[in-house]
């Protein structure tokens, strides 16, 4: 078999694949439907489950951190403000505000 048909083979494998994956059906019922036996579609399953992960991207998130302790807890009612390092005064004033016109 030349390189061209086996890639062209491979590619045909490949959307027979996708196709089973989004069936939901077993590999029996699925081979049974399409005319394809069984060992050849649990090959191109397994070729290309083993493949999958070389092929896959690693992707990192960013972290956030913070302090969870506040530097003091203003509780008013049933609410409780937490009150940090470095908090703007003017919006900690609105909030104190709301809550007391609540």
């Amino acid at each position: 078999m030349s390189k061209n048909n086996r890639e062209a083979n491979s590619a045909v494998w490949a959307e027979r694949v996708v196709e089973f994956n989004r069936s939901g059906l077993s590999v029996p019922k699925w081979c049974a439907d399409h005319g394809v036996k069984v060992h050849q579609l649990r090959y191109w399953l397994k070729k290309f489950t083993t493949l999958a992960p070389a092929q896959t991207a690693v992707q990192w998130l960013p972290l956030e951190f913070y302090d969870p302790e506040p530097a003091l807890a203003v509780r008013m009612g049933p609410a409780v403000i937490e009150v940090r390092n470095g908090f703007d005064p003017q919006l900690l004033i609105a909030v104190v505000r709301t809550l007391s016109a609540l």
